[in-house]
């Protein structure tokens, strides 16, 4: 029995799987609606890989039921895996080819599919379709691997870590053609562990740690929930880094570095965060302070007790 359109295009329920005497997931359920970008979100190791491989009948689960279009992974893989695309975080194909002819060599491998063409438009690829794969920058690589997936017509389109490895301006590009593919009636699940990823992106997330999911909920609320107040986030000066670390760790609930090496705190209140404003000003050097809401690093903070590093790391 397939999906009806009102059902959830992917559903778990105590998904376990285990290698060994390791856990790599335990006892994940979470559902994903039609045409939304949901994201897996956590550091490496949390299970991110594992559980969309399992979504893509690459693996069998241990225990627990899993759910793809209303098929049963491991029961009916042969017709998911005919209504799913991917796009694998070590992406690659033939570089001698150009980027029409690998997109064209990906649509004969199913019976029914876009025309290529087409999809080299929507993907703004077309002045790139004579150019050989190796040509390409990282970014329209990517944008390749995705118009190879897209040109199946796929229900569902798996996209592990799109950006990594890709500079600010290609991860930005690449976000603009992600955030296309639910007008053309594509469900989109990625695995990401840059929690800006997942704010401009994702209508909803599961943050994993440690194999088991600690929250899922739409972003809006998932910041609401755990995110805290506001924040305050400093740029500090090589000579007064450590004067302004201790003053916000004497005022914020939790302070932490980000991946810019800029020292940001969270405040329950705004009036508390006012406090420390005033006394960060006072702080003699030539560093910058900003008053923001919270994001999805706090609210990693807060579940996970710890931030991503750039390379995905729990630190």
């Amino acid at each position: 029995m397939t999906a009806e359109p009102t059902d959830p295009v992917i559903a778990t329920t105590d998904l376990t799987k285990i290698y060994g005497d390791t856990t790599a997931v335990e006892d994940i359920s979470f559902e994903v609606h039609p045409n939304e970008i949901f994201a897996l979100v956590g550091p490496n190791g949390a299970g991110k890989t594992t559980t969309v491989e399992i979504l893509e009948c690459l693996r069998t689960p241990t225990s627990g039921v899993a759910r793809v279009l209303g098929y049963e992974v491991g029961e009916e893989s042969r017709a998911i895996k005919q209504r799913i695309g991917v796009v694998p975080q070590s992406f690659h194909t033939f570089d001698r080819l150009t980027v029409r002819e690998n997109v064209t060599l990906a649509r004969q491998m199913y019976e029914n599919g876009r025309d290529p063409g087409a999809v080299l438009t929507q993907l703004d690829l077309s002045e790139y379709a004579g150019t050989r794969f190796a040509d390409l920058s990282g970014g329209y690589q990517r944008r390749t691997g995705i118009a190879m997936a897209l040109v199946s017509d796929p229900d569902v389109l798996f996209l592990d870590e799109p950006t990594t490895g890709l500079d600010p301006a290609a991860r930005r590009s690449t976000w603009e053609q992600i955030e296309r593919l639910t007008e053309l009636g594509t469900t989109v699940v990625l695995t990401t562990h840059y929690m800006e990823e997942v704010e401009e992106l994702a209508d909803r997330a599961a943050l994993l740690v440690d194999g088991e999911i600690v929250a899922v909920d739409t972003v809006a609320d998932l910041v609401e929930t755990y995110g805290g107040d506001v924040k305050l986030v400093v740029s500090p000066a090589d000579d007064n880094h450590a004067e302004l670390e201790a003053s916000l760790r004497s005022i914020a609930t939790d302070v932490y570095q980000d991946d810019t090496g800029n020292l940001v705190g969270i405040f329950d209140d705004r009036y508390d965060a006012q406090e420390a404003f005033g006394q960060l000003l006072d702080i003699d050097g030539e560093h910058s302070i900003e008053l923001t809401g919270a994001g999805m690093e706090d609210v990693f903070l807060q579940l996970a007790g710890g931030t991503l590093g750039s390379g995905g790391e729990l630190q």
